[in-house]
């Protein structure tokens, strides 16, 4: 097997150096010492690839370009422009983060790495992204992408995730910094490297600066690391979706403060199918085979949900169901009011920790029925918390649908309503 000479001695001077002439220099956040744009863009970039980011971050700052503006902003503003990027709690911490800024910094970014990373939404690595770009601060930066080129570089034999493992890579990191005027390009190299060079399934080693001080390359071991657990497969669970039209508006409500789309404006939702309704769903056992047969699904919980609706089905056992009653309700009423009822398509969506998949319920309602009562809309308020859904905070709309695509609304929600323009 053949030797490498030691990485540490020369692995800064190589990756600046390759950053400067080969790295990128075109993104629309580079070349500028703001820390707000920095900011703005570590926190687009956590989590989404770049390609993703350069749709919404001009957008962004046009509509934000300094952080008084996005502190004095409007949460559904924020979220509106937000929405596509998704991990939506992201764009909440960094409306809390400018408040913060602004209230307690006078609107200037604190210097130290320390100070960054205690303010709203700012970790560790990103507080040192900021200091290094903005500052020139010597702080080192760890990411999923830093890791990969570490564990490979040094042929580290650790599992990534493990407390351990990250206290290792964090105190070789900071032993790699070069010298604080070389901050910048260090940073943004170790970035480019492992976006455009060190990939994890397909590295491209011939074009890699470091491939001459890479153990993982000399070893031919650099598709085995760094090392990774098996993937567990996502639980798959089932929502109901109620899309109430009037034939001009749709009904909105907005999501509780904390969990999947916090603050953002939605369909009214049963999160939780109960047991018995996912019984007479699946005729298959399998979910993912069921739901191929779209028809045969969308039929059977069309005539489950009538007969739920007009009390031929026992819906005592939905009580412990968070939204269940309000929707029950809802369906009950309209279906008095001879309401037309069909199936609009589902909504599949996967999040960190499971997958979704929602049957999406169409009620038409009749021109001529204009009191919000009907719709038992007090009720669907007051489960999410609502002392009076009618007068102060609105925390549900009727709106029309061009109108709602000004609002923070989930992507996929946003897909849908958009083409129902």
């Amino acid at each position: 097997m053949a030797t490498v000479p030691d990485a540490k001695a020369d692995f800064a001077a190589l990756l600046v150096r390759w950053q400067r002439l080969e790295g990128r220099h075109d993104l629309p956040w580079q070349n500028t010492q703001d820390p707000y744009r920095i900011w703005v863009s570590e926190i687009m970039l956590q989590q989404t690839q770049v390609a993703t980011v350069t749709r919404y971050y001009d957008v962004f700052i046009a509509r934000f370009p300094d952080i008084h503006c996005l502190a004095q902003a409007s949460l559904d503003d924020v979220l509106a422009l937000w929405s596509g990027l998704g991990y939506y709690r992201r764009a909440k911490l960094l409306h809390a983060c400018a408040q913060t800024i602004v209230a307690r910094f006078q609107g200037e970014f604190p210097r130290e790495e320390q100070a960054l990373a205690e303010l709203p939404g700012i970790g560790r690595s990103t507080a040192a992204a900021i200091a290094a770009f903005a500052f020139q601060r010597r702080a080192a930066i760890l990411d999923g992408n830093v890791k990969r080129v570490l564990a490979r570089v040094f042929a580290l034999e650790l599992d990534t995730q493990s407390s351990k493992a990250l206290h290792a890579f964090w105190s070789l990191a900071e032993s790699l910094l070069p010298q604080s005027e070389d901050m910048p390009a260090y940073t943004q190299g170790l970035m480019d490297l492992g976006a455009t060079r060190c990939l994890q399934r397909q590295p491209r080693c011939e074009q890699c600066p470091l491939q001459a001080v890479c153990k993982a390359k000399s070893q031919g071991r650099e598709r085995a690391l760094p090392l990774a657990k098996p993937k567990k497969s996502l639980p798959l669970r089932y929502w109901l979706m109620v899309w109430i039209s009037d034939g001009q508006s749709i009904l909105l409500i907005r999501r509780p403060e904390h969990g999947i789309w916090a603050s953002m404006w939605s369909l009214p939702t049963i999160e939780s199918l109960p047991e018995s309704l996912i019984g007479h769903l699946m005729a298959n056992p399998q979910p993912d085979q069921a739901l191929k047969d779209k028809r045969s699904i969308m039929r059977t919980m069309h005539l489950l949900w009538q007969q739920a609706c007009t009390q031929r089905l026992d819906t005592k056992r939905l009580d412990t169901q968070p939204l269940a009653r309000p929707i029950f309700n809802v369906l009950k009423s309209s279906i008095k009011q001879d309401a037309r009822l069909d199936w609009h398509s589902y909504v599949a969506q996967s999040f960190t920790h499971f997958r979704l998949h929602a049957p999406l319920l169409h009620i038409r309602l009749h021109r001529d029925v204009t009191s919000k009562e009907d719709l038992q809309v007090r009720d669907v308020a007051q489960v999410y918390g609502m002392e009076d859904p009618l007068v102060g905070h609105h925390q549900f709309l009727w709106i029309q649908p061009k109108d709602a695509l000004n609002l923070g609304i989930p992507r996929c929600l946003r897909q849908l309503i958009g083409a129902s323009n």
